[in-house]
């Protein structure tokens, strides 16, 4: 009998981001293509600038899956200043995207005229072709949680252009995001975001 056991790998990685690689959407790819699971524990990237930037990440996938994320980041040049790989079970996996079920995900395609969001124009999003660029507040209640992973389970392209999410702090972070779909997957991406309850400014 052929085991179809999976054997799940947690991965702590610090990755500096050359100024060159701003503009790609290198996280959403890791999400993305590889099928990880990846949390953004600290962020630094200013906007508009030469400096490098850099992201601790918190990984979690099969061990293919985590060791092929891992090769894509190496092919792109991209130094990675910390490797922590940890062997998980199954049940303690313990980083869970906040949309990856057809239910929860469909939960954020209601109508966007409902009253807790009735603050919120969304004839600026419908506007938009493809794209929209915005700024949202994380807050500290999702610092361990993978919302930039919710927004790829959705079908975007979310490009992080700028963030400032300290470690072992108790203060809200941000994060710039340029985000890529059809005009409804934007809509319902601004829309999870909305329901997280965070701040978002277009």
């Amino acid at each position: 009998m052929i085991s179809t056991t999976v054997n799940y790998t947690g991965s702590d990685i610090c990755i500096r981001i050359p100024q060159h690689y701003h503009r790609q959407p290198i996280i959403s790819r890791l999400i993305s293509r590889y099928d990880l699971t990846v949390n953004i524990a600290a962020a630094i990237l200013k906007v508009d600038t030469r400096d490098d930037g850099w992201f601790n990440l918190e990984i979690q996938g099969s061990f293919q899956q985590v060791e092929a994320g891992i090769a894509y980041l190496q092919k792109l040049d991209i130094k990675i200043e910390q490797l922590n790989l940890t062997s998980l079970d199954q049940e303690d996996t313990d980083i869970k995207c906040l949309c990856m079920s057809s239910d929860r995900c469909n939960s954020f395609q209601s109508s966007p005229h409902q009253d807790n969001e009735a603050e919120f124009d969304w004839s600026v999003v419908q506007r938009q072709t493809n794209r929209a660029k915005f700024h949202v507040c994380i807050s500290r209640n999702y610092r361990y949680s993978p919302v930039i992973a919710g927004l790829v389970s959705l079908g975007l392209t979310v490009n992080i252009v700028g963030a400032s999410l300290n470690i072992d702090t108790k203060d809200d972070g941000w994060f710039d995001l340029e985000i890529w779909g059809n005009p409804q997957q934007i809509v319902f991406g601004l829309r999870y975001l909305k329901q997280l309850g965070l701040q978002i400014w277009l």
